[in-house]
Order: structure tokens, then C-alpha cells, then sequence
């Protein structure tokens, strides 16, 4: 089925029905147009400074101004301009670059967005400019935007809502949660790390998606979920559907800032110090089955230096430990082989 532009009516149709607050579901519906439809002119359409006013006329008018400036920037690069830009990209300069120096030496302002459109059409005319690109190939998907954050931001606890006390590590119960990856391979390990303690679980996670690792979460928390209060993680994809898990484990889960790893210090710091023992290099889908309950000995036996030289261990239990004057010292966990 093809594709077809909004009419005026159509339009007016959908102001109407916007205005009585019908939902969106209901207008696409009534107009027998796809819901994606509807929702994405209403998203662009609608006035900036009322989200939820949508006037008809002025849709019809922006939509036309964005077709007339879609034709203004294709024939921005024709003729000579179009022989300087595909020279530059086959000497592997990037989009960024040749718009910079266009503009530096011809003042010709043609924004590198611009220059990967002209790649993304030459790409679908089965061109090879993409692959003049840094990174090999030239994925479609450049200039499509996920909508999973769109969808999930509204519900999600971010971090500024944190409580104090998991901010400033007063007390124990507010833990870190990330996964770590090997080469190649279906599986990952999980890695938890409480705050206040630098106490550590981990389990391997046989499979990288939701419910694998909500389960293996909450293994690893068992016997802690009576001093749990709050967990915080990154926005990856194995980390959705979070409402499911809060309630299994009683406690809210709070999400960083995409692309913000200093959020979570305390996991990212765990996680290297797990690299010295796991390379990115090993496959975890080898990994022995007594690997990552011998990491958690190893590093909640070993005392760091914010600790006062304590282990997370001392801490997380308040339980002193002799490890240099014992009968038995504790060298903790040595292993390596094949990747």
C-alpha cells in the first residue's frame, strides 16, 4: 500500500477530532489512515508553545515548507560542488570536514547533515560513497531515530530523583547494576556492586536479554533484599521493563543519562577491576561455572583504598577479617587461559 500525503480535509478533520481530545487511535480510525500517521503529524505540526494545539492550516503549511526545503537542500549539491564533496569523501574525509573546509575556502554553507543525506541517496541507488565513510559501511538506520526512549522516558526514576542518602553513600542497600560483555558470544556477566560498601555480586547471564538478567538480578539479591532500597543502571536494552522487576524486588531503579557512565562510578570501577581476570578478549560462553562466585570472593576480600583499607566485605557485614596473619591467607582468585 503506498503512501499518501494528508489532505487539507483530512486536516481538518483531525483538528476537530484532536480538540474534542479523541485519542489518536480513534482519529486514525476515523480517517483510516495507520496510528503512525496520525501521531507523527501531530508531533510536528502542532505549535511548539501548546503541544496540544493543532491547527489545520498551518499544518498544511508547514508540511509544504518542509517538502520545498527538502528540494533546497538536494540541489545544494549538483555540478562542481557535487564532484568536490564525493572526491573528498573517496579520500576518506568525513561529511563534518568538507563542510568546514567548503565553507573556510568557497564560503559555501552546506552543513555536514546535508552531505550524509547525499550519501544516504546515493546509497540507495546502490552507490559506494557509503563506504568511503570511517566506520566501513553505511547503515539506513543513521537517520532513524529509536523511539524507546521516547516511549519509556516518561516512566522512568532518573537519577536527579535518587535519594540523598544513595547519592552520598550513607548507608548500605543502594546498589549499582551493569552487564559486561566478552568476544563474541550470546552471554555477558552481571555485575552489582553496593555503594556505600563496594560490596560485589555477579552472576553469568546466559542469554543478554530482559528476562535472563532480571533473573539472574534477582538471584544475586536474594539474600540482601531485606536491606535493598534503591538500584541504578544504564539505558540498555536489558535493562527495560524495569516496572516488572521493581515490584518483584520492592525497591525503585533509577536510570542514568544516556551516554554518562560517570554516573555509575562505582560499577564502572568494578568492572575494570573485573577486566584484570575476564579480558574483553574471553569468551564468557566458556566461562566455568565457578568463575563468578570466585570474582566476588576475590574482590569483596580486597581492601580498598577508600575503605581505609578495609574490604567490602568488613564493611557490608561490619565482620573483621584477618587476611595477612591467618593460617590460611586468602591470595584470592588467580586463573587465566585461552581466550
Amino acid at each position: 500500500m503506498s503512501y499518501r500525503q494528508l489532505t487539507l480535509d483530512e486536516r481538518y478533520k483531525i483538528q476537530v477530532l484532536h480538540e474534542q481530545r479523541s485519542t489518536k487511535a480513534a482519529i486514525a480510525r476515523e480517517l483510516q489512515r495507520h496510528p503512525a500517521t496520525i501521531t507523527r503529524e501531530l508531533d510536528r505540526n502542532s505549535e511548539p508553545e501548546c503541544a496540544k494545539r493543532y491547527r489545520a492550516e498551518r499544518a498544511g503549511r508547514m508540511a509544504r515548507q518542509r517538502r520545498i526545503d527538502k528540494g533546497r537542500r538536494e540541489r545544494k549539491i549538483q555540478g562542481e560542488v557535487k564532484a568536490i564533496i564525493e572526491q573528498k569523501l573517496r579520500l576518506s574525509w568525513s561529511p563534518e570536514q568538507i563542510s568546514g573546509r567548503l565553507r573556510l575556502e568557497r564560503e559555501l554553507s552546506i552543513s555536514h547533515e546535508t552531505i550524509y543525506q547525499h550519501v544516504l541517496r546515493d546509497s540507495r541507488q546502490q552507490g559506494s560513497l557509503r563506504y568511503c565513510l570511517r566506520f566501513g559501511g553505511y547503515k539506513h538506520h543513521r537517520f532513524k531515530k529509536s523511539n524507546m526512549g521516547a516511549r519509556t522516558r516518561a516512566r522512568k526514576n532518573w537519577l536527579d530523583q535518587r535519594p540523598a542518602a544513595a547519592n552520598e553513600r550513607r548507608e548500605m542497600g543502594h546498589w549499582e547494576r551493569d552487564c559486561m560483555l566478552g568476544k563474541r558470544g550470546r552471554s555477558a556477566l552481571l555485575t552489582l556492586i553496593d555503594r556505600r560498601s563496594r560490596y560485589t555480586r555477579i552472576r553469568h547471564v546466559k542469554k543478554l536479554d530482559v528476562a535472563h538478567v532480571a533473573k539472574a538480578t534477582l538471584d544475586a539479591l536474594r539474600a540482601h533484599q531485606a536491606i535493598s532500597k534503591t538500584m541504578t543502571n544504564d539505558n540498555g536494552t536489558e535493562f527495560q521493563r524495569d516496572e516488572s522487576l521493581q515490584q518483584r524486588l520492592g525497591i525503585p531503579i533509577f536510570f542514568c543519562n544516556p551516554a554518562s557512565p560517570w554516573q555509575r562510578g562505582s560499577i564502572e570501577n568494578l568492572n575494570g577491576l573485573v577486566r584484570q581476570y575476564l579480558p574483553k578478549s574471553r569468551n564468557l560462553d566458556k566461562l566455568p561455572a565457578w568463575a563468578p562466585r570466585a570474582l566476588e570472593e576475590t574482590l569483596n576480600f580486597r581492601p580498598r583504598k577508600t575503605l581505609g583499607w578495609k574490604t567490602p566485605h568488613e564493611i557490608f557485614f561490619d565482620d573483621p577479617v584477618r587476611l595477612t596473619i591467618n593460617p590460611l591467607l586468602r591470595f584470592g582468585l588467580e586463573f587465566s587461559g585461552p581466550s
